[in-house]
């Protein structure tokens, strides 16, 4: 995935991106987990009791600071994916989670969400 550099237009970029998902969950559409995504979240839920209710409320609560890489185009290019370093759960614990909105419609789809394999860069972190 890239990294894009500090600058204005890019946080603004993002904003728009953290701005579209909220209109959409607040719209009622329903964050989808790929396989890979679905079994992450089990370990997740198994070893530190988070649910799809505090994935879902973390990504409610984003912003550009958590940004780490992206806007990319998914495999497929029917999703534009960012990646995020956040915080989930009570215990607030570091994840790695990447997620795309659907180009042509309204899914949310989650890619990743995993403790991070290395140190995650937030460029746009003052």
């Amino acid at each position: 995935m890239i990294e894009l550099p500090y600058t204005v237009d890019n946080v603004e970029l993002i904003q728009e991106y953290l701005k579209e998902t909220k209109e959409r969950i607040s719209n009622g559409v329903e964050i989808t987990f790929t396989a890979k995504a679905n079994l992450e979240l089990q370990d997740l839920v198994l070893e530190y009791e988070i649910t799809v209710a505090d994935i879902e409320h973390t990504i409610l609560n984003l912003t550009p600071e958590n940004y780490h890489r992206g806007i990319d185009p998914s495999g497929s290019g029917d999703f534009n994916v960012c990646a995020f370093r956040a915080f989930v759960g009570k215990d607030e614990l570091e994840i790695y989670l990447k997620y795309g909105l659907e180009e042509k419609g309204l899914q949310i789809l989650i890619f990743s969400n995993h403790i991070p394999d290395f140190p995650m860069n937030q460029p746009f972190k003052n």
